[in-house]
């Protein structure tokens, strides 16, 4: 029996990678979103819902299916987010995944597991809020699950790339050196990152809708690959067949000079996660960095050539 999702968000990158990839699999898909892409030339057994999550009086009208299998939450970012959403849907749903990051741990040397401490402090920079209002998301969840008698599962990626990534990070250095023709390199960076494949992410969240095992669980989603901007700029040259300079500068020089590296560049800076629980668990497996690259290079380079 094909089963019904109801996915929260779902146009973008990986939501939007992961609803071709669930209706290729036979589900039925129902979206709620604010309307602004249209997820319906996925094919039949699609419906699609015009709806702002913070809007309850509106999700309450929603004819909805009366039961989801799973509910997929792809833009939860505020506390409250998870709750109201829960106690306006007119549905019941046996599962809730929810799409966190894999940055709502403690600054602690080593390798984050699952197991580790998660943030206690709320930072005052912005990109500290997002992780901590992320990680008080997690909670939530688990607060209303309990209430509410369903099942969750926590998805906690790295740093997420692949085809049509929105967020200026592989498709930073690939405008360069097709535009450009060179890359900036922090010579002195000591920085340290690990990334996953959105076709990986998206069949993670797949795995843990057909795994009972992935219930009430959290789950990293990273490879195994420690990536530094040395081994990451080899790759792309690898990947693009491109003969392209590298324009060095200083971490120093670069943070003065406003240089957008997406990536950590110092030791201080970095995190790295270990994403083996969900491989031992699910069975899933991550594409090698090389062969993702290129993959990725390949989609990508037209929209700058």
């Amino acid at each position: 029996m094909s089963k019904k999702i109801l996915i929260i968000g779902g146009t973008y990158f990986l939501g939007s990678v992961f609803s071709i990839l669930a209706y290729r699999k036979g589900y039925e898909l129902t979206f709620i979103n604010r309307g602004r892409f249209s997820m319906k030339n996925l094919g039949e057994h699609v419906r699609e819902f015009a709806c702002d999550r913070h809007d309850s009086s509106r999700l309450q009208t929603l004819k909805l299916e009366s039961v989801y299998d799973v509910v997929v939450d792809f833009c939860a970012y505020m506390p409250g987010d998870i709750q109201t959403l829960c106690e306006a849907l007119p549905c019941r749903f046996i599962q809730y995944i929810y799409l966190s990051t894999a940055d709502v741990y403690e600054r602690l040397p080593g390798m984050r597991t699952e197991g580790s401490p998660l943030q206690s402090e709320e930072p005052s920079d912005e990109v500290g809020l997002y992780t901590y209002r992320k990680m008080l998301l997690e909670q939530e969840l688990k607060e209303v699950h309990e209430k509410e008698c369903f099942a969750y599962t926590i998805l906690r990626p790295a740093f997420v790339f692949g085809p049509y990534n929105y967020a200026p990070r592989e498709s930073w250095f690939i405008q360069h050196i097709i535009q450009d023709h060179f890359a900036y390199y922090p010579s002195d960076s000591t920085g340290q990152f690990q990334m996953v494949y959105v076709k990986d992410a998206a069949e993670a969240i797949i795995c843990c809708i057909e795994n009972e095992k992935s219930q009430n669980k959290s789950y990293n989603i990273c490879a195994p690959e420690i990536l530094d901007y040395r081994l990451f700029l080899d790759e792309l040259k690898k990947a693009s067949g491109i003969v392209f300079e590298e324009k060095q500068v200083t971490v120093a020089r670069a943070l003065a000079a406003g240089i957008p590296f997406p990536f950590p560049l110092t030791e201080e800076e970095s995190e790295l996660f270990d994403g083996s629980k969900i491989t031992r668990e699910l069975n899933i497996s991550y594409t090698a960095f090389p062969d993702a690259l290129l993959a990725t290079y390949n989609a990508m380079k037209g929209i700058y050539q």
